[in-house]
């Protein structure tokens, strides 16, 4: 009898050997989907993705553009949740993610926002030749088809630049109709200039300093969530040559077995099925992986690639030793204040306002960037050693000498708060965008998919608790600047006993450590970056030791921008289609 139950066992456990195709791609992401409508335009190529999310097309939490957080917590949201953060009072935090057709898109708040120039131009120094602003503008424009406003729609605030949208592109973006609550934007808009923050009548050409309102991905006409599966799949999903398998990448299959410094070539994927069979699929072309931040490094890692250490501790043969797999992890931490409003508060209110250092710290900007200057290789030290050594320090000290000119120098913005408000609550929402903290992402085990240890360490860095506290007092300010403060009948969240109009900056630490939440904005896992720097792909986004397998998702981006990340993934997306097209 026993000896019937092993061999029951070992039959389960076997692994079944499936179809072939030129390319195939883990995860039906906002990236997954981009290079599979892409790949897939050529009838002769072959092309399949492993998703193990469902069709969500006719689920009103993604389909309902006023539905934003409903998804979260229900079965399309992979609710993982953080390692303790030190830095965040040791709580462990819940972190959502999109586990569907189309990725976290399905989620997301829909917000189209690329970012500020400079901070893509910086990714040449980082050793990413011909990546910069200029580079990818087109990809930009490419991609959307934008809905100009309605005459309505501009009379409470929705404005554009026509030169900095597409027309012609796969993604519809723009204003929603709900857009109508015309007393929220004028007070808004006029309590944020009288603070020094003008309006900014299109956010998305560059410089993004201001008060806005930013277009979304919506289907303006539908009323509906342009999805990356509504915008990039659904409309092709009958092509012949492109298939959507049901299941969970577990690792990489290579052709060849060198752990001495050779190129490695990856044959297939690894991936279980809903009933958890392993079924091996094969790749004649090359292995894309888009399974996002928090997914692709556990790829790399249980494929032997990655940190030897790591892997050692899970029984994992290194394949190619890239330290950086699962390190660089910049994840922005979100924190919000409430208020009762006198007024019911209809629509939706989509108003974002974006700072500089110079915003933040006034007259001690100076005194600021030399003190911060001075710290660079302390906190160098710091990330490093908390990291096992994942991360050089002198390396990284160099990326922090990048940042900090960004943020000093050249002056981008560093800061955003979102003012909005429903029924008579009134909210602001603020994080710092560019943190110089750094976690990691990482397996727990050889064989575990769905658990990843997730530490974005937040506030590590004492300056971001600084960026994060002048924020907030600016956020709190506006709420007393007239005016928007005939609104207000008094603070709710957290009150003002807690965190008075002149709270001390302990005040404000202990209100954002018992209080932050994720921005759901990782970015850095696997970062394009020079392999000196802790980088673990190449510019054409190849996986540094390898000859055909690539990462194309937030993973890759090597330092957080002025945005948020949907606008920039579409483009990286598009461009990495046209690398595979041509390799």
């Amino acid at each position: 009898m026993e000896l019937v139950i092993s061999l029951v066992l070992l039959a389960l456990s076997a692994k079944v050997r499936c179809e072939s195709f030129d390319y195939i791609i883990a995860g039906a992401g906002t990236c997954g989907l981009v290079l599979a409508n892409r790949l897939s335009e050529d009838p002769n190529v072959r092309v399949a993705v492993i998703e193990p999310g469902e069709d969500v097309r006719n689920n009103p939490n993604v389909t309902d553009v006023t539905r934003f957080l409903r998804a979260f917590g229900t079965e399309i949201d992979w609710q993982y949740t953080t390692v303790p953060q030190l830095g965040a009072n040791n709580r462990s935090i819940p972190f959502h993610a999109g586990k569907a057709i189309g990725g976290t898109s399905t989620i997301n708040g829909m917000t189209y926002i690329r970012g500020d120039k400079a901070e893509f131009d910086v990714w040449e120094d980082l050793g990413n030749s011909g990546w910069n602003w200029n580079t990818l503008y087109p990809y930009f424009k490419r991609v959307e088809r934008f809905s100009p406003p309605t005459e309505a729609q501009q009379a409470v605030g929705a404005s554009f630049n026509p030169e900095y949208h597409g027309e012609d592109g796969i993604l519809k973006t723009g204003f929603p109709f709900e857009l109508f609550n015309g007393t929220l934007y004028n007070l808004a808009q006029q309590a944020w200039e009288i603070l020094g923050y003008p309006l900014n009548p299109d956010v998305n050409g560059g410089e993004t300093r201001g008060f806005d309102i930013w277009p979304q991905t919506l289907d303006r006409d539908a009323n509906i969530r342009e999805d990356a599966a509504r915008a990039y799949y659904y409309p092709v999903e009958q092509r012949s040559n492109l298939k959507i398998i049901n299941g969970t990448v577990t690792k990489l299959t290579w052709a060849n077995s060198s752990t001495n410094g050779g190129t490695l070539s990856a044959d297939g994927l690894e991936y279980l099925d809903p009933n958890g069979q392993t079924v091996i699929i094969n790749a004649a072309k090359e292995v894309l992986l888009s399974a996002g931040s928090l997914r692709s490094p556990l790829i790399l890692e249980r494929s032997g690639v990655g940190n030897p250490s790591i892997l050692e501790k899970y029984g994992i043969e290194t394949k190619i030793d890239l330290a950086g797999v699962g390190e660089h992890m910049q994840e922005q931490p979100n924190t919000a204040l409430e208020y009762t409003s006198k007024v019911n508060i209809t629509g939706t209110a989509p108003y974002a306002t974006f700072a500089t250092a110079q915003d933040i710290f006034g007259s001690q900007t100076s005194t600021i960037a030399a003190a911060t200057a001075a710290k660079l290789s302390e906190w160098a030290q710091t990330i490093s050693h908390i990291n096992a050594g994942g991360i050089d320090a002198s390396a990284l000290e160099k990326i922090f000498g990048i940042q900090h000119g960004l943020i000093f120098n050249r002056n981008v913005t560093i800061a955003e708060t979102l003012t909005s408000g429903s029924g008579n609550i009134l909210i602001s929402a603020f994080w710092t965008l560019l943190p110089f903290s750094r976690g990691s992402v990482h397996i727990k085990s050889a064989t575990q998919t769905d658990d990843p240890a997730i530490d974005p360490e937040y506030f590590l860095i004492d300056f971001d608790l600084a960026v994060q506290t002048g924020l907030g007092r600016l956020s709190q300010e506006l709420w007393y600047t007239n005016p928007i403060r005939d609104l207000v009948v008094d603070n709710l969240v957290p009150g003002e006993a807690s965190l008075p109009r002149n709270a001390t900056d302990s005040q404000w630490a202990t209100f954002i450590a018992a209080t932050s939440t994720p921005n759901h904005h990782p970015i850095g896992t696997a970062s394009m970056m020079s392999r000196e720097l802790g980088g673990v792909v190449d510019p054409k986004l190849k996986v540094y030791g390898t000859s055909n397998v690539r990462v194309v998702d937030a993973s890759v981006l090597p330092m957080q921008i002025s945005g948020h990340l949907t606008a920039t993934l579409y483009a990286v997306a598009e461009r990495a289609a046209e690398f595979i097209k041509d390799s």
